[in-house]
């Protein structure tokens, strides 16, 4: 009796290891930067499985701590940094790519977000210009039909004579690009594309199409009548492992996406197949810190990529490690996190990734696609990939080698005493280019709109922390620039013939802070995530931005020599303007787009407005009150001999929850054009 027992509970406990040993193993062989096989909780597919197999490795987490001396020791915050130098530099390169592309800016159609595959969302177009703006005026506008709940982040994609919509509320809507009459609409089983879409123009063999992300589906459709592509996947759709939200690319016969596990996926244009695809995160050395398993959350591709054309290759933006303000489980710099990544689609594989903020606990990704653009060196045009971030830096890349045009000045950063929690050594303090932002906070940059509202910023702050990488302390806020950029999602426009960059930014501070959860645990085993990350804006007695004016500016940067040309503020509180303050501008999202013939198109200031400004002074030369805050760049496009610039006016996302009784979702698409 005792043997059958004996033998039927060593089979029983067999089965159960061997079916956890199932679960934590994933096989694939697309992946190029890992084995083929990996074990890890979080390949477990069984909920219930997983919650089995977190509890064990809590139980063992337990055990560590408490007879471990080596992962006991890991919560000491010790370190020599004491003893190296206040600053490091990064030297600039004298090794510089060829110029090969873009030639030359954006034409007459807009056949991906941000304009094409460079990003650089700057048009050739001269049609409407300075002399001709007083004939400015609308030409027509489109009403998108059923509830009002989000905004339109994504341009619009022009082609063929259409507009092509990814609308909030999962349709994708075509219309006559002259008049804005309705051609078609398809109804999606999940979201549209929250970041953009790309058309494929087709040749003798295939029709025009448009690919785009839609959430956990990789979509594509026939541009003449939106019916699904019916030998791509599976009738027009492949099933993701994970979320996209940006826009696709496309080279040769691959489409190129980016999702949120962290990776760069690579399909076959003509059948929806995998080919294969490269992880946004570098395996740790050790899997356990502190007695925890390494969190490789994060890094998230969130703002997109460009595309070389000529070359192949995809330089892919990274946001932020896992956790927000916690990075107590994941020791190190955090690599391909707050990063600029090279990857050669014809060779598959990495070239080079450069990381502005190292070991990030504040937020600060880099938040839209780089730019790939050309500066002028020795004479000649270099090319270069330009990545805009929401510290107010532009980090400027050779193209192939990845090494700063521009020395990059690393300054000795503050310890942390939240145990385990092991700031770098050292961070990004950029001089050239001259940053577009404010981002290190101090007692003069608290407001100075009147003596009321400063002693009430003052006060509420007193015992607040701030300064250079100033990191967290439990029972105390910290007040930080940069939550929500600097730079956002919009990113910059750039002018390939005489290398100026034109950005939107905010200068909002925020209060930040890190708090302890409670342990609720049956066991009271130890979380793995021990603290929380709280953020709201700081503002004043009035409902102001707690901080010193501008706050929101436009910026206009020689990229040749990393000089300001100018900045201006960039938005108004018309009540604060008629008591005699300067204007203000206000914290702002969906950015500019310039034109060849010397003008910038903005919105998405908290006044709804969108202005035309001249890229030469910054100067406001027209105006327009939207209905709605202007959600993405505006774009501008050609049929026959008519230019127009097209406005989506549907609020903002963001702006709404941190100004709720300013801001409303809207529905309208808005086209202007010169009136004859």
């Amino acid at each position: 009796m005792k043997k059958k027992l004996f033998k039927y509970s060593f089979i029983i406990i067999s089965l159960l290891f061997f079916l956890l040993i199932y679960e934590i193993t994933a096989v694939s062989t697309k992946i190029i930067n890992r084995g083929v096989i990996s074990f890890d909780i979080n390949n477990a597919r069984n909920p219930q499985i997983k919650k089995i197999l977190r509890t064990i490795d809590s139980a063992y987490t337990a055990f560590l701590l408490k007879f471990d001396t080596k992962t006991k020791s890991y919560y000491l915050n010790e370190d020599d940094r004491d003893n190296e130098p206040s600053e490091k530099i990064i030297n600039k390169t004298k090794k510089f790519s060829t110029h090969l592309y873009p030639k030359q800016n954006n034409g007459k159609f807009w056949h991906r977000n941000y304009g094409n595959s460079a990003s650089n969302r700057f048009s050739s177009l001269k049609l409407i210009n300075k002399e001709n703006l007083n004939d400015l005026g609308l030409a027509w506008d489109y009403e998108i039909s059923g509830e009002l709940f989000n905004d339109i982040q994504s341009n619009v994609i022009v082609a063929e004579e259409k507009i092509f919509i990814p609308s909030y509320n999962k349709k994708i809507i075509a219309l006559n690009a002259k008049t804005g009459n309705t051609i078609w609409e398809l109804n999606l089983d999940d979201y549209a594309p929250r970041r953009g879409m790309v058309y494929f123009q087709g040749n003798p063999n295939q029709k025009a199409k448009l690919f785009f992300p839609s959430y956990k589906n990789l979509v594509a459709i026939n541009a003449s009548d939106g019916t699904y592509v019916k030998n791509f996947g599976n009738n027009g759709v492949v099933k993701l492992k994970r979320p996209s939200v940006t826009a696709p690319a496309i080279f040769e016969n691959n489409l190129i996406i980016t999702t949120s596990e962290p990776a760069v996926e690579i399909y076959n244009l003509n059948n929806g197949r995998q080919e294969w695809k490269f992880l946004l995160m570098k395996k740790q050395e050790k899997s356990r810190n502190g007695g925890k398993r390494y969190d490789y959350s994060g890094g998230n591709p969130w703002g997109g990529f460009s595309l070389d054309e000529v070359r192949g290759i995809a330089y892919i933006t990274t946001g932020n490690a896992g956790r927000y303000f916690n990075g107590v489980n994941r020791p190190g710099k955090n690599n391909y996190a707050n990063s600029i990544i090279a990857l050669d689609i014809r060779n598959k594989k990495k070239l080079w990734d450069f990381q502005e903020v190292r070991h990030d606990i504040w937020n600060l990704d880099i938040p839209a696609p780089p730019i790939l653009g050309s500066i002028t060196r020795n004479n000649k045009k270099v090319d270069v990939v330009i990545a805009v971030t929401k510290l107010g830096n532009t980090i400027i890349l050779d193209r192939i080698n990845g090494k700063p045009l521009y020395d990059i000045h690393l300054k000795k950063a503050p310890r942390s005493n939240i145990p385990g929690e092991k700031t770098n050594f050292y961070q990004p303090n950029i001089r050239t280019p001259e940053p577009f932002a404010k981002n290190v906070f101090n007692l003069n940059e608290v407001t100075n709109i009147n003596e009321k509202n400063q002693k009430y910023i003052l006060n509420k702050i007193k015992n607040y922390k701030y300064g250079f990488f100033e990191p967290y302390e439990l029972g105390k806020k910290n007040i930080q620039f940069n939550f929500h950029g600097g730079a956002e999602w919009p990113g910059g426009s750039y002018n390939i013939k005489d290398g100026f960059l034109y950005i939107t930014s905010s200068n909002i501070a925020w209060e930040t802070e890190v708090t302890q959860n409670e342990n609720n645990s049956k066991f009271k085993l130890p979380l793995y995530y021990k603290y929380n990350s709280k953020f709201k804006r700081l503002k004043d007695n009035e409902g102001y931005p707690g901080s010193k004016p501008p706050w929101g500016t436009i910026t206009a940067i020689n990229l040749n020599n990393g000089k300001i040309k100018w900045q201006i503020p960039f938005g108004e509180y018309e009540e604060l303007t008629k008591k005699g303050i300067p204007i203000t501008g206000t914290e702002n999202y969906s950015g500019l787009t310039g034109t060849e013939s010397g003008l910038l198109l903005a919105t998405g200031t908290l006044d709804k407005k969108f202005r035309i400004f001249d890229t030469e002074d910054g100067k406001e030369l027209w105006s327009y009150k939207l209905p709605f805050i202007g959600s993405s760049p505006p774009i501008t496009y050609q049929i026959d001999d008519e230019q127009y610039i097209l406005i989506n006016a549907t609020g903002s996302f963001s702006l709404k929850k941190g100004y709720p009784s300013l801001v409303e979702f809207g529905n309208k698409i808005l086209v202007f054009k010169i009136k004859k």
